[in-house]
């Protein structure tokens, strides 16, 4: 149930209404667990049902309201609770793998591109969490500025140092998938020579097995 816990640990920081926490959902933590509106709204009438959070109407414009969200006293025994739980590992599942594995099916310019856009991917993603991860360390994010100034300063540097180790884990994996990709790349122009130059030689080409 990791969404509802931070949608309550944003809530921590201040009230908010479904389009606030959206956007900075969309902003911060999408880059660790992917949510979008349709999950995101139903989740906070259930969460309001159970009474961890409660919703006020707020005027928007001159004749319309907005529902803004705040975290209640069991909201935060609810996130601590969680927080005290330990890590769920997910089952391994990896599509772009996968597809690599049985990449014999395809042609060589296929996996080269297959590796490629794995590459490109990774390194976009890459220079994203490494700008995120340097705001976070400056303290520079509007959200940090508003949990920090939220919490009681002993506890800045354990707000801070967390994330900021989320993010570097992330970006050593960008490292890793692109160091992957490149050795994909190496390994096709490889396998693509072995079978040119078997094709010009004596006898037929082989086939791949």
């Amino acid at each position: 149930m990791s969404l509802r816990h931070a949608l309550l640990a944003l809530l921590d920081v201040g009230p908010m209404t479904g389009y606030d926490l959206a956007r900075i959902f969309g902003d911060t933590i999408e880059h660790a667990w992917r949510a979008n509106h349709s999950q995101i709204y139903p989740g906070l009438r259930i969460m309001e049902t159970e009474g961890l959070i409660v919703a006020t109407a707020v005027e928007r414009g001159v004749h319309a309201t907005k529902r803004e969200y705040t975290i209640t006293d069991r909201g935060r025994e609810e996130l601590a609770r969680w927080a005290e739980e330990p890590f769920a590992i997910p089952a391994e599942r990896s599509v772009a793998h996968l597809h690599a594995m049985y990449l014999e099916y395809a042609s060589f310019d296929t996996a080269r591109r297959q590796f490629r856009e794995h590459r490109d991917h990774y390194a976009a993603k890459r220079l994203g969490w490494l700008q995120h991860s340097e705001a976070l360390r400056n303290r520079d994010t509007n959200l940090m500025r508003l949990r920090l100034a939220a919490k009681p300063e002993y506890a800045h540097d354990a707000i801070v140092a967390y994330k900021v180790h989320v993010y570097d884990g992330l970006i050593a994996r960008a490292d890793l998938e692109i160091e992957w990709a490149v050795k994909g790349l190496t390994l096709v122009e490889e396998l693509a020579a072995t079978q040119e130059n078997a094709a010009l030689g004596p006898g037929p080409c082989p086939l791949t097995v």
